[in-house]
């Protein structure tokens, strides 16, 4: 049995594909496999994996019907045999100037540990900079409890819900049926607040190991549709039906998390146009009790400001705020950073 298994959903990324690839085999891992799941590609990515896969043992490739990356996903992890599970996108890569193994070196030190948290860097497409993002403070996190990782999570602006940034337990993902939603476009978001809910022992390690493609040609994250703000706010809506029904130890955490994304999920719905705006806003209605929960720092300020102002002029407030934050970041170059990245 390999120690790590890396799962690569895969469709159509035959420029990016061998550049993922790579950075895995070059991270020299004492014991792993990379698991490539094609996820119906029709451009040469198919060909690319069996390619590698003919090359190395550890490379196991799987063929399947086009899905959606979360099904890519499920595959992978139940085909996957190491006893820590990674994701990577293969738009995406990591980061040469990190070594993987003694990260996993401290995992095995400490096997009460069922998942450790790291950083990233966000590489900008067509730009050809790299920019930290807000990871800067998450070695200062409480770990002693969930409740404390989670209030440290919120406190630092958002949940660091994407998967890829993740060293995890397999059979802590398996035994708690942590597998993602295929429904959803904005998935990681409610398989974190699942994830969360089952969480007991967490570290964080600050080493940005992960390096995420930005703005490029075609991702999801980079086109707003209306079904993005609707997944969002059924996110809202699954957490007030779960707390209906059920308690324990991180409701008020996780409640204040559904807020700030039904805040970002309004900020975001400037994006649509005016009638878009209109079939919306009854969803908002329905959720906005969870305005209530507003107890981090951004949120409270949100909800303020949703007070005052109202629906449809806080959706212009919010929508420019996310527009400047964008734009705004502060820019990395690659020497003084990371160095040359292949």
């Amino acid at each position: 049995m390999p120690l790590l298994s890396v799962i690569v959903p895969i469709y159509n990324v035959e420029k990016y594909l061998k550049q993922c690839i790579e950075s895995v085999i070059k991270q020299q891992l004492d014991s792993y496999e990379l698991i490539l799941v094609d996820d119906g590609s029709t451009d040469s990515s198919k060909s690319i994996c069996d390619n590698y896969s003919e090359n190395n043992a550890n490379i196991k490739v799987f063929h399947k019907k086009n899905e959606g990356a979360s099904s890519a996903r499920n595959y992978g992890l139940k085909k996957a045999s190491g006893k820590y599970v990674l994701f990577l996108d293969s738009d995406d890569w990591w980061n040469p100037q990190i070594d993987l193994n003694m990260m996993l070196e401290y995992a095995i030190q400490h096997p009460n540990i069922e998942m450790c948290l790291f950083t990233s860097y966000d590489y900008i497409e067509g730009k050809g900079y790299f920019q930290r993002n807000e990871h800067k403070n998450l070695k200062e996190f409480d770990t002693s409890s969930t409740k404390s990782f989670y209030r440290s999570l919120l406190n630092n602006g958002n949940l660091e819900v994407a998967a890829y940034t993740k060293i995890l337990k397999r059979d802590f993902l398996i035994n708690n049926n942590l597998f993602f939603n295929t429904n959803l476009i904005c998935e990681d978001n409610e398989w974190m607040i699942r994830l969360l809910r089952c969480l007991r022992y967490v570290e964080v390690l600050d080493y940005p190991l992960y390096i995420y493609r930005a703005g490029r040609d075609g991702s999801v994250t980079g086109n707003i549709k209306k079904k993005n703000i609707l997944d969002m706010l059924e996110i809202v809506q699954d957490s007030i039906n779960f707390y209906d029904k059920n308690t324990n130890d991180v409701k008020a955490e996780e409640l204040c998390f559904a807020s700030y994304l039904w805040f970002c999920a309004l900020g975001l719905a400037n994006r649509l146009n005016r009638t878009e705006l209109q079939e919306v806003k009854p969803m908002f209605k329905q959720t906005s009790p969870v305005c209530s929960y507003s107890n981090s720092n951004k949120t409270k300020l949100s909800n303020f400001v949703y007070k005052i102002f109202g629906f449809n002029l806080t959706v212009r407030i919010l929508g420019a705020y996310l527009k400047r934050k964008k734009n705004d970041t502060a820019k990395t170059k690659v020497a003084d950073e990371i160095g040359q990245i292949a």
